[in-house]
């Protein structure tokens, strides 16, 4: 099966011809797998070296430390797709975005390592407890602090956690088979002239129905451990989606000025209401 968008994709990317293409996801989750060990190896820093006092007086900070900076420099990877596309453009012309790209991809798959960081439980890493009880403290799910018998707390966030999954990923993948790789890989912020408005029901609802997915995800994480770190982590992973949103909406709005700015007003970003479930889901089964 050939995505929607991969002619167009390679059209962009002369030097990534045939099987040269499956380097982006390669690189793409080799660069998860390293986002994740590294907050997997902060968060142990402390436990391997409980001798050291200032590690042990930091290790509750080092999760939170970690993933923002982590997200800082998805985000900052991400932003230079736009902050450097005019002097790319200007030097290499229709080879700018063939540079730039791949920094995106980058950026982009530092995302997935905070989302499973905040599935993670922190207080149960090798090689053993936490050596600061307020990282046991920060850890430790929310409903069993409230009394809530284990058994009962452990299958209330798996099955809520599950449905978020699922509804998350289904939203993500109907975004790809919908709009394209061209599309989801910003090939037209580079090549805009050759862009076409994409009129689907969906965008009546919420106005990032991709970014929609990855919060579903990140909400999938908080309800898992529904620990403070995971409230934390979801929230940083949230204001990732929220910037970048707002990044893509100043070019949306320099392009179409205030009709996209009425449209704002209409349509929430990342979120969808109540009453536009049904076509939000109509839109899941594409």
């Amino acid at each position: 099966m050939q995505f929607k968008g991969l002619d167009k994709l390679h059209e962009k990317l002369p030097n990534y011809q045939g099987k040269r293409i499956a380097l982006f996801p390669l690189i793409g989750i080799v660069t998860s797998l390293l986002g994740y060990g590294f907050l997997i190896a902060l968060d142990i820093l402390p436990r391997v070296y409980s001798s050291v006092e200032v590690l042990v007086a930091i290790e509750p900070y080092i999760s939170i430390l970690g993933s923002l900076f982590l997200a800082t420099i998805a985000f900052l990877l991400i932003g230079t797709l736009w902050s450097k596309r005019d002097s790319m453009k200007e030097k290499y012309g229709d080879l700018a975005y063939q540079r730039m790209i791949p920094r995106g991809v980058i950026g982009v798959f530092l995302i997935p390592p905070l989302v499973f960081h905040a599935f993670t439980s922190i207080r149960s890493l090798p090689p053993g407890p936490p050596a600061n009880t307020l990282t046991t403290q920060l850890s430790t799910p929310l409903l069993q602090l409230l009394g809530i018998p284990l058994e009962i707390d452990i299958w209330l966030r798996m099955i809520i956690s599950g449905l978020f999954i699922v509804f998350g990923a289904l939203t993500v993948r109907s975004a790809l088979l919908t709009f394209g790789l061209d599309y989801m890989t910003v090939v037209y912020l580079y090549f805009p002239e050759e862009s076409e408005v994409v009129d689907h029901e969906i965008y009546s609802v919420v106005r990032h129905p991709a970014y929609f997915g990855g919060v579903l995800l990140a909400v999938a994480s908080l309800v898992f451990r529904f620990t403070i770190y995971s409230i934390i982590l979801c929230i940083m992973t949230y204001l990732v989606f929220r910037l970048q949103a707002r990044r893509e909406e100043k070019e949306l709005v320099d392009r179409f000025g205030d009709s996209y700015r009425a449209y704002m007003k209409r349509v929430p970003a990342l979120y969808v209401r109540l009453r536009d479930v049904p076509t939000y889901l109509r839109f899941l089964k594409n």
